[in-house]
């Protein structure tokens, strides 16, 4: 049996695999496709605590020696790994993984004897699997199980790779315990990555062009003063701005344009980083949640890199990563974006990062405190 607590601090127990693979997409905020879900454990005792959960784009035939290696010295490099889980979901790779290896010249479809069993009648990928268990055990990392499943929904079939008696039928994910905690406490599981991405695309182009329009115009209107005190003025029309979230009042496009403008500049974007902790947390993530699909170009770093900043810190990875891609896709040189990113990929605890917040809260406590007018 597992025990695990959630990204909500809600402890669920899970007694067999079937369980384990309908936990899957909560613990990942998504349904996974063509991916290798890794789930750290902590020890291999009777009852064992799962620790992070990580999603793996299923790789290029070609990846697949040295799988193992890199696995260790890229996410799990700082995960205190104990033991694992291995789930492989799906019967191929995305094409996007042998991009680099075929320049666009081999079939979507990987070769046969890269991911069937080391010997006929089991699941595909078997090799992987395989590259990965000897890996950990030269690492004195234990292996408690290893499942395939082509598909993560109610009635899939699923099955163990080292044990053929080893099999059943996922139950309805919407109806497990671990489902319901997440419902409870407000938490969304997508149907898909793609549907996560939707979440921070943006609104319209129209939308977009008219924000851009407006913050063009503001601009030209910047108050006059000490650069002092446009920094303290921007800071209020955040933290404002936040204020009004929390309470459930509207804002209006304007008051969007406005932080927008107010949080491209880098010292006050770092200066609210410390609004992604303690009560107005929740807030101020769906403050940048709603200004990332409003953002045009130039703008759209920063407000991406804070809700991003803001989701890894609650421990949502997924919603995180789509948050970087929109950073990744417009400006993939963005300092804040790459740490981020950097972070996010080799899995620092988000209690480390933190820190990060902490200091910028300070800072900016600091500054109100030398300057009365702030």
């Amino acid at each position: 049996m597992c025990r695990m607590t959630t990204r909500l601090n809600t402890t669920i127990s899970l007694t067999d695999p079937a369980e384990l693979l309908a936990a899957v997409p909560h613990l990942l905020g998504f349904h996974p496709t063509d991916s290798l879900v890794v789930v750290t454990l902590r020890g291999l005792q009777a009852v064992s605590r799962l620790g992070a959960t990580l999603r793996i784009d299923l790789p290029c035939p070609q990846h697949i020696r040295g799988f193992g290696e890199r696995l260790l010295t890229g996410p799990l490099r700082r995960t205190r790994l104990e033991a694992a889980l291995l789930v492989v979901v799906g019967h191929r790779p995305h094409v996007e993984t042998c991009g680099d290896v075929c320049a666009g010249t081999c079939s979507p479809a990987p070769e046969p004897s890269a991911v069937e069993p080391l010997s006929g009648g089991g699941p595909p990928y078997a090799g992987l699997v395989e590259e990965i268990r000897e890996t950990f055990r030269r690492d004195g990392i234990g292996l408690a199980h290893a499942l395939w499943t082509p598909e993560i929904r109610a009635g899939a079939e699923w099955c163990c790779y080292h044990d053929p008696e080893c099999t059943g039928a996922i139950p309805d994910p919407r109806s497990s315990a671990l489902a319901a905690a997440m419902a409870a406490a407000g938490a969304v599981t997508f149907d898909s990555r793609d549907e996560l991405r939707a979440l921070v695309a943006p609104e319209s182009p129209e939308a977009v062009a008219r924000v851009s329009a407006k913050l063009d115009a503001l601009t030209e209107d910047l108050i006059e003063g000490s650069d002092q005190q446009r920094v303290a003025e921007s800071l209020r029309t955040v933290l404002g701005a936040i204020e009004r979230t929390a309470s459930g009042a509207a804002l209006t496009e304007d008051d969007h344009v406005r932080v927008l403008l107010a949080v491209s500049d880098t010292r006050v974007r770092d200066l609210v980083l410390g609004s992604t902790l303690g009560g107005a947390a929740r807030a101020a993530e769906e403050l940048w949640l709603t200004l990332v699909r409003k953002a045009p170009e130039p703008e759209l770093a920063e407000v991406a890199a804070l809700l991003a900043f803001s989701a890894y810190l609650r421990g949502d990875g997924a919603l995180a990563g789509v948050a970087l891609e929109r950073i990744e896709r417009t400006s993939p040189d963005h300092r804040l974006g790459t740490l981020l990113r950097r972070a996010l990929d080799v899995g620092i605890p988000p209690a480390e990062l933190a820190v990060i917040a902490r200091d910028a809260a300070e800072d900016a406590q600091l500054m109100i405190e030398e300057d009365g007018a702030w």
